[in-house]
């Protein structure tokens, strides 16, 4: 039976498509010919068009995607911003995480396979609690790039995708800024010219979350609503000495703090964690042909989960600190283009550990001994252009790491990372793309919570936790018509991993005192491998785009299941993004996002026994299980209020979740106990966090 659901969101995708392609079709007619004609020539694997400024998402020729910050502004808002991880995860190939879940699942990979990069430094977190808000303040970044086939082999260290990202470097003339107050949260940023050669910009951003999540939270187990709040400060140095230097120095520091309390048990819990990333980027044009970068960068990533209960309190604190230096040098070659390069960090990890005091009179405190783990790579890409229509794209990198300190020194562990692309251009808007890579990783992500929780942490190769690595494959197909209007892309994948990590315990498990994180750590193999799909509309009074990824991601280990193969727990068959931005007038930019998954794997307990006075449960095949499919539709609604010369002001209203999907967090298992028959039934009910969140915000451009 249709229900009222299903038919409005029919309706409403029929109607959104229908306006694109009605719109699309009489812009179309009215342009003259001569003045849209595209002229496009090949510049080793990206394409570069007339119209490729007014694209706000651009690459999909390439089989990449960029965003341009500055033309973000017409895109879906989230909570009156722009948010680039929101926006990013409307992309093919990116699958949608769910609520409580912030992480970015890159083709089936596991979040801990992805490289998130701000200005050339590792944010290991990149999103605040509940995945509303990601780390990152737009308003602060200059772009950002998601590669997910043919990678570049400067970038190192992890099995997924790569999301680069820069901040603003430009020089200024007068002192320049932004603010946008909201009921969520509220953030700013500032310009301002140092002289003739310089400029620094300044980004702050707080919450004020808890006011609003108490009002509508779904509060589970006679819980009160939790207290929540996070920030996040940037700070960026940019530094033109002449014509051939520059220098940019860039900061950011950002923090998450939550505390709760359940009333039945009487306990309190608190969960607290800290992001911070620097770095120093000198770029130096040394010839006419040769251009030279140097980088100092630094991460780190701590969190803390912390309960306590009758005067007895339990935690389980863990970090990741990094250091390292990364040389870049681009030169042109008789026979196309090379960039050669090396880069070297040093990891400083403390895996996850009970902290306990008078714990069943117990006291822990001492943290086990930290990992120091050196990580170092050297790579070259070469690309040129032969037989007037083929790209090749070929880079070798070669990496490896080692560990010393008290854990002892381990073997050391490397090895080369090819990779090739080969592009064939059919006609100048129609592209073929066929891709390679061998990737290894040396830092691996435990999964604890299974949500994508901040009590996730990381973990080194050692002598007994072997390095990742991935073998993947692409093909794609690209065609670009409608003198530019329409963009399409079809690409498929193939990835077989090796070395992936699965934590075989609970994560109160971690209480026993003599708890060891690489007795509990099992090695498996996976398979990922699926189909993309991306159509675009780059312009016109309605544009948006419409992604489908049809994947699967497998996974096998031999202590799961005698080693029989099992979906990932972050496994979704369909992931479909619709995004669709409609300008009927000069002063109004509306917006709709409409997104639908299926559900993700677990492991459904089927029957529960009573032996003597203890309960034994009974599961069925591990991740045999899915959640609901997962759907909800998000409206953005802004209107321009003033415009002038110095200033420009703007209100948008936002809901998120329209249509109050109340998407379960996770499924309770209630016990139901038969006193004439004696029979005892299980029943699996959806528990929500919320179902429908509005914000109003105001902002003010200068």
């Amino acid at each position: 039976m249709e229900t009222p659901v299903k038919r409005f969101l029919t309706l409403a995708l029929t109607a959104l498509l229908g306006c694109i392609a009605q719109t699309a079709l009489a812009e179309n007619a009215d342009r003259p010919v001569a003045d849209t004609a595209d002229t496009t020539e090949v510049l080793d694997t990206s394409f570069v068009s007339t119209r490729a400024a007014e694209k706000q998402i651009s690459g999909l020729m390439s089989g990449n995607l960029s965003l341009d910050m500055s033309k973000l502004s017409t895109l879906p808002k989230f909570f009156g911003t722009n948010d680039i991880m929101k926006t990013l995860q409307l992309m093919p190939g990116i699958q949608t995480s769910g609520e409580l879940d912030s992480g970015i699942y890159i083709r089936g990979g596991d979040a801990g396979h992805s490289a998130i990069m701000l200005d050339g430094a590792t944010v290991y977190n990149p999103a605040h609690l509940m995945g509303f808000f990601s780390i990152f303040n737009s308003d602060h970044l200059k772009s950002s790039t998601l590669y997910k086939s043919d990678i570049p082999a400067k970038y190192g260290g992890r099995l997924g995708g790569v999301v680069d990202i820069s901040v603003k470097d430009e020089l200024l003339d007068r002192v320049e800024g932004d603010v946008n107050v909201g009921l969520l949260s509220s953030q700013a940023t500032l310009g301002i010219p140092i002289g003739k050669k310089s400029a620094m910009y300044l980004s702050g951003r707080a919450s004020y979350f808890n006011y609003m999540l108490s009002g509508i939270a779904r509060v589970m187990n006679g819980a009160a609503a939790p207290d929540y709040f996070f920030q996040d400060w940037n700070i960026t140095w940019a530094f033109r000495p002449d014509e051939r230097n520059s220098v940019r120095i860039n900061g950011y520091y950002g923090g998450d703090r939550m505390a709760f309390s359940q009333r039945t048990y009487q306990a309190d819990a608190g969960l607290r964690w800290h992001n911070a990333a620097a770095s120093v980027t000198w770029d130096s044009k040394t010839g006419e042909k040769t251009d030279m970068e140097h980088s100092l960068h630094f991460s780190m990533f701590d969190n803390h989960v912390q309960i306590a209960q009758g005067g007895a309190s339990f935690g389980l604190p863990s970090s990741i600190m990094d250091a390292g230096y990364r040389g870049t040098l681009e030169f042109l070659l008789p026979l196309g283009k090379m960039k050669a390069g090396w880069d070297y960090v040093y990891h400083h990890t403390e895996v996850q550990h009970p902290a306990t005091d008078n714990l069943y009179g117990f006291s822990a405190g001492n943290p086990p001994a930290p990992y120091h783990t050196h990580e170092f790579g050297a790579y070259a890409d070469w690309s040129v252009n032969f037989a007037a229509a083929f790209t090749l794209n070929a880079g070798l990198r070669y990496s490896g790491c080692v560990q010393s300190g008290l854990h002892g020194t381990t073997p050391f562990y490397g090895g080369p990372e090819p990779r090739l692309s080969l592009s064939y251009e059919i006609s100048p808007t129609m592209r073929m793309q066929a891709a390679y890579a061998l990737q290894r990783q040396y830092m691996g992500q435990v999964s604890v919570s299974g949500m994508g929780l901040p009590t996730d942490f990381w973990v080194p190769a050692s002598a007994r936790i072997r390095p990742q690595s991935a073998h993947s494959t692409s093909l794609g197909f690209f065609h670009s018509f409608g003198n530019g209007m329409f963009e399409y892309g079809i690409e498929a994948y193939y990835k077989r991993l090796s070395g992936l990590l699965e934590f075989d315990g609970a994560l109160f498990d971690m209480i026993n005192m003599a708890y060891n994180v690489e007795d509990h750590l099992m090695s498996g193999t996976g398979n990922n491998y699926g189909i993309e799909l991306m159509f675009k509309k780059n312009y016109g009074k309605v544009s948006g785009w419409l992604s489908y990824t049809l994947g699967r991601a497998e996974r096998s280990f031999p202590g799961i299941m005698d080693g029989k193969t099992f979906p990932s727990k972050h496994d979704r068959r369909h992931n479909l993004s619709l995004a669709v931005t409609w300008n009927p007038h000069r002063r109004w930019d509306l917006s709709a996002v409409f997104i639908y998954a299926s559900g993700t794997a677990f492991t459904m307990p089927t029957a529960l026994y009573m032996v003597g006075e203890n309960m034994i449960h009974e599961y069925g095949p591990h991740n045999g299980a899915r959640m609901p499919d997962y759907h909800r539709l998000d409206l953005s609604a802004t209107y321009l209020l003033h415009t002038g010369r110095r200033f420009k002001g703007s209100l948008n209203l936002s809901v998120y979740n329209a249509y109050a999907r109340e998407n379960p967090l996770y499924l309770d298992v209630k016990v139901y106990y038969d006193k004439e028959t004696e029979n005892i039934s299980l029943s699996l009910i959806g528990q929500s966090l919320y179902s429908i969140l509005p914000s109003l915000s105001y902002r003010l451009e200068f």
